[in-house]
């Protein structure tokens, strides 16, 4: 693994202001840690996500984070920062993958510079999220506790959260390049992990030449039969061999998926190793296993 320096995070944004300043903070029951770094770091937005407000919680558990939510809002609000609140079932760590993921494939692809606070939320959601931000090169950081609101004091838990910050020390972290698949894999493992049922050779196939891949312009006629299989010949084998070449052969060897063999024909299916891959790879969004949702808080 190559180690890559991150960029410092004071910088300020670029004068043609183009490009603006984003903060992901996935939100557990903290309020200096998401809000204290604003003091130095300088941003436009800030996504807080958060667990909706259905989630399968006590309501006493609900309530807290929905305080921990508004503070956190105001106190973006109060340093010029607009918050936009996100919902993520923060208890599944390929569902916090995927929102991650894919909020920061966003807002690069605006052109805009990426931040992730890892430390205002708990274990599982910190790696999950450093996970994200080493795969695509953005700058995640940790917010230091000077104490903690520790022997039951609850105006002061509700003050300042779980962690009281008072130097307001903030450490950015290395990134380690995290070798991913080629960008058409990525693809065909999202197909994969949507499916959920596996692809035949034919499903690949016609995957491909919905996607424009190049070699799948032109396919076999396919039989008439119950089945719907393109017919044998050459120009079956032809993009058989391309695709064991150019996908199956390569993500097989990583551990991404399997083929459940029945005679002479397979089906592909997503190992749990390629669900994380598909996850993170940014490109998943929509209604897929938990429903992820964005709104502004204030106008």
């Amino acid at each position: 693994m190559n180690i890559v320096k991150i960029p410092d995070p004071n910088q300020p944004t670029r004068a043609d202001g183009l490009n603006e300043r984003v903060h992901l903070i996935p939100l557990g029951h903290e309020i200096d840690r998401a809000v204290k770094p604003f003091n130095t770091y300088r941003a436009e937005r800030a996504y807080v996500i958060v667990v909706p407000d259905n989630a399968d919680l006590d309501e006493q558990m609900l309530e807290k984070q929905r305080h921990y939510t508004k503070r956190v809002c105001e106190g973006l609000l109060a340093a010029g920062v607009r918050p936009e609140v996100v919902y993520c079932n923060m208890f599944d760590i390929l569902d916090m993958l995927r929102v991650f993921s894919s909020l920061i494939v966003k807002e690069k692809q605006q052109g805009n510079d990426v931040l992730i606070n890892m430390s205002a939320c708990g274990r599982m959601t910190s790696v999950a999220v450093t996970m994200a931000a080493m795969v695509h090169g953005v700058t995640a950081y940790y917010v230091h506790a000077d104490r903690y609101a520790t022997g039951g004091d609850a105006a002061l838990e509700a003050d300042h959260g779980l962690s009281i910050v008072e130097t307001g020390r903030v450490e950015p972290l290395y990134n380690f390049s995290i070798m991913m698949p080629d960008a058409e894999c990525q693809l065909l493992l999202c197909e994969l992990y949507r499916r959920g049922q596996g692809m035949t050779s034919e499903d690949l196939f016609d995957f491909f030449h919905q996607k424009g891949f190049e070699g799948y312009g032109e396919l076999p006629a396919k039989k008439r039969n119950k089945s719907d299989e393109y017919s044998s010949g050459s120009k079956n084998r032809e993009l058989l061999n391309r695709t064991n070449r150019k996908y199956l052969h390569k993500l097989e060897a990583a551990g991404y998926i399997t083929r459940i063999w029945m005679g002479r024909r397979f089906t592909v299916r997503i190992t749990d190793a390629g669900r994380y891959i598909a996850c993170v790879s940014g490109l998943l969004e929509g209604n897929i296993g938990n429903t992820r949702s964005a709104r502004p808080l204030y106008p």
